[in-house]
């Protein structure tokens, strides 16, 4: 049922009332020391003084004031800066210990995974041969910054994650309460809506936090090989050059992803980024930890795009080059040659397969298991190996 507005009278009337007991209440009292005397105004201290106390009267609150919300949100922030690093390729100049104005320089962001490393993006450190990371830490004389040169211990370009130890020139301990780790969530159940904080260094300005929603989950982003990393986050959250690397937070301040690019025509952000969720970001953080690299499963072949598939109208993705002494060379995979096709994978472990997508999701859920590779109305056995790879290739859609 909806209500007729009240007429205009009655809403002067109560604006009316409320200024007569504004102003009884500045004059009585209830609220003032004393009887008030000619000299006395609304501007006089001891008016001042009960201000609060008659702004409740009224139902309203001081400016300065924080909602729930808004102290939610400035706990959060307090309580994760301290696990939020800035990485450049030479320590920041002195002077500006507090980090309040833009520093040039900075690659990047990161965050503290344990009482040792720091986790960022591949390409924020890629090409660096000793990082310096930029700690903002807060004791009884402030804000202040510490900078330490820091080894990359590994990383794995196809989902664009490093690890790094932060350590002293001289090689003594880290000072008491450098390391403070972030507390990490999970990203498989991650729903859209839901309230995002990402944190970082946009354009050299330390410590920034943005505040947006989820847009979007289980998306596709290309990586290093042409491998897509599945289940990305899209966020509205302001991401920019400079917050790569940092921190994807959920309202309980948990890591739920590592903000890593963005989708722009500009350069800038236009409200679409993106983030590796940390679940697949933690397993292969600890790989890297444990054992320097990550180990991933190799076919040994180089595919055509998808959209060619498409277009000759394929029943699977076509082999268009194969990788000597690899396990495709050694099962007989025929690449295309001479413009004859070549080879076309039509199913994994009983598995149809359309798109490069589908194989490179299939590879990546198990360790080692046989494949079946057909060539006309011939089948073949292929192994899959989960190797190291020293060295990425450079050609797009490898596996």
């Amino acid at each position: 049922m909806v209500r007729p507005a009240p007429p205009r009278w009655k809403t002067l009337r109560g604006v009316l009332l409320g200024a007569v007991i504004c102003q009884r209440l500045l004059h009585s009292s209830t609220f003032l020391e004393g009887a008030p005397s000619a000299e006395t105004s609304f501007n006089t201290p001891v008016h001042r003084r009960h201000l609060p106390a008659i702004l409740a009267v009224l139902g309203a609150r001081p400016a300065d004031a924080l909602s729930k919300d808004e102290q939610l949100v400035t706990s959060l922030f307090e309580r994760v800066t301290p696990g939020v690093v800035s990485i450049a390729k030479e320590a920041p100049p002195p002077g500006d210990s507090t980090g309040a104005k833009p520093s040039a320089g900075l690659a990047g962001s990161g965050f503290v995974w344990d009482n040792r490393h720091v986790v960022t993006n591949y390409n924020v450190i890629n090409e660096m041969q000793t990082p310096y990371v930029t700690f903002l830490l807060n004791d009884k004389s402030g804000n202040k910054r510490l900078t330490f040169l820091a080894q990359v211990v590994g990383y794995d370009t196809s989902s664009n994650v490093a690890v790094l130890e932060v350590q002293n020139q001289d090689n003594s301990s880290l000072p008491k309460g450098l390391m403070q780790p972030l507390e990490r969530g999970h990203s498989d159940k991650l729903m859209v809506g839901q309230n995002v904080f990402a944190f970082g260094n946009p354009f050299g300005l330390e410590h920034s936090l943005s505040r947006g929603i989820i847009s979007g989950v289980s998306r596709k982003m290309e990586g290093s090989g042409g491998r897509p990393i599945s289940g990305v986050i899209q966020t509205d959250a302001s991401i920019n050059p400079g917050n790569s690397g940092g921190p994807l937070l959920n309202s309980d301040g948990e890591v739920i992803g590592v903000n890593t690019a963005i989708l722009s025509g500009s350069g800038m952000f236009a409200g679409v980024g993106l983030a590796v969720p940390i679940d697949t970001v933690s397993k292969n953080v600890e790989s890297i930890i444990s054992k320097g690299f990550v180990k991933r499963p190799l076919l040994g072949l180089i595919f055509a795009p998808d959209v060619m598939d498409q277009e000759l109208q394929l029943n699977g993705i076509m082999v268009m080059k194969v990788i000597p002494g690899g396990p495709a060379e050694n099962a007989g995979v025929r690449p295309m040659r001479g413009g004859r096709l070549g080879d076309v994978v039509v199913a994994m472990d009983g598995q149809n397969i359309s798109s490069t997508d589908d194989l490179f999701g299939l590879l990546e859920s198990r360790a080692s298991w046989p494949r079946t590779v057909p060539r006309q109305t011939r089948r073949r056995r292929l192994d899959v190996r989960r190797v190291r790879r020293k060295q990425e290739s450079k050609e797009k859609r490898h596996n």
